[in-house]
């Protein structure tokens, strides 16, 4: 998905969504960051600057010195914090905020490292002092304008590692100009497809608030049980299709890119109503493909996850209706192109009286895909 500047305020915290900047010219103005994180009831969001922003408790319109929750802003372009997200395990790499020769690595004038030392020592204590630990929200830039994109909710520590290995203290630079800093790892955790919601936001917020409602169900099993039972963000939902991307422009390649990788519950809502490939039944699920009847380049952000958009193909069935060499009538009797001999339309196990179901809101991409992308001679 992808929002507005002005819709920020509403929205809710969905991964791999962009979250765009404003438009006044004025970077602290047009800060995402600042108007999607501005909760309403609350006088404070978080600031406009820095690799790691607080937003704080209020009591009765007055803010406190306790974390709500924690923005974590990452650029991936500072040498000295070069902060990586593995995609593949859920594991976030999030550096300190030290940097300068000679100075303690505690201290710090936004004291992030004494933040981090803090948190973990109570990420891999009891449960009471887990419960103390504000979530944190992740965010890198597109690279386009001032636009971000949500990555997470992470917590500190890693499944497997010890509190010393998940908060490493490094050495970087030449003598003399050697620092300390701290290397954080960082677990992305599953959340629910609906993502984070304002109603969590505003209980954080609140130094009455009850932190647990509406939160993520991970969330509450990392206060609970700390690192050793974490469950990373799945990356099966990541859906693989085709490149189709690469036609557009430089500035919005990386957008789309991003926005299809939140496509797994577009998958899921067509694995739900039948989980077997439309065209000859075959019903291995981690073979079948969420296919777009109106391709994804031809369709914008609602077309994209639209149920009735979309087709469950095996790999071989979804190839030849993505490159148009069959598509479905109104009836859904199939159409072979003529493109196709017989012995390509045996292999493929095609017949004149294949018939699938179509709904009447399946039409409109259907009509769609027989005039724009299925093969005539």
């Amino acid at each position: 998905m992808r929002f507005k500047y002005e819709e920020l305020s509403k929205a809710p915290l969905l991964i791999n969504s962009i979250y765009e900047g404003g438009a006044k010219g004025n970077p602290a103005a047009d800060d995402p960051l600042t108007k999607l994180f501005k909760v309403d009831g609350f006088t404070k969001s978080v600031g406009n600057r820095g690799g790691f922003r607080k937003s704080t408790k209020e009591l009765n319109g007055k803010t406190t010195k306790v974390i709500a929750y924690g923005v974590i802003f990452s650029t991936g372009k500072i040498k000295e914090w070069p902060d990586t997200y593995n995609k593949s395990t859920g594991t976030f790499i999030y550096y300190g905020d030290n940097k300068e020769p000679g100075n303690h690595y505690l201290n710090t004038k936004q004291k992030g490292n004494a933040w981090l030392k803090d948190i973990f020592e109570k990420a891999y204590g009891p449960s009471d002092a887990r419960k103390t630990i504000p979530p944190m929200f992740v965010f890198e830039s597109t690279g386009v304008g001032l636009n971000v994109e949500f990555l997470g909710v992470a917590v500190p520590g890693v499944k497997g590692k010890t509190c010393d290995q998940a908060l490493e203290l490094k050495t970087f630079g030449e003598s003399p100009n050697q620092f300390q800093n701290y290397k954080a790892h960082l677990t992305m955790i599953n959340i629910e497809p609906e993502g984070v919601s304002r109603e969590w936001l505003a209980q954080l917020k609140n130094i009455n608030g009850d932190n647990q409602k509406y939160a993520p169900k991970e969330w509450i099993n990392f206060l609970e049980n700390g690192p050793t039972n974490l469950n990373p963000l799945n990356s099966k939902y990541k859906e693989a299709i085709d490149d189709t991307y690469n036609v557009t422009l430089p500035s919005e390649k990386q957008y789309l890119r991003k926005v299809r990788a939140t496509q797994g519950k577009f998958r899921e809502s067509l694995l739900k109503d039948s989980s077997v490939c439309k065209v000859c039944g075959m019903n291995i699920p981690d073979l079948l493909v969420a296919s777009h009847i109106k391709p994804w380049k031809d369709s914008n952000d609602n077309e994209r996850i639209d149920f009735y958009n979309g087709l469950l193909l095996c790999p071989a069935h979804n190839a030849a209706f993505d490159s148009g060499y069959i598509s479905f009538d109104s009836e859904g009797i199939i159409i072979i192109s003529n493109l196709l001999d017989k012995n390509n339309i045996d292999l493929l196990g095609l017949r004149e009286n294949i018939k699938i179901q179509l709904e009447p809101r399946h039409l409109e991409y259907m009509t769609w895909h027989i005039h724009n992308v299925f093969k005539h001679k």
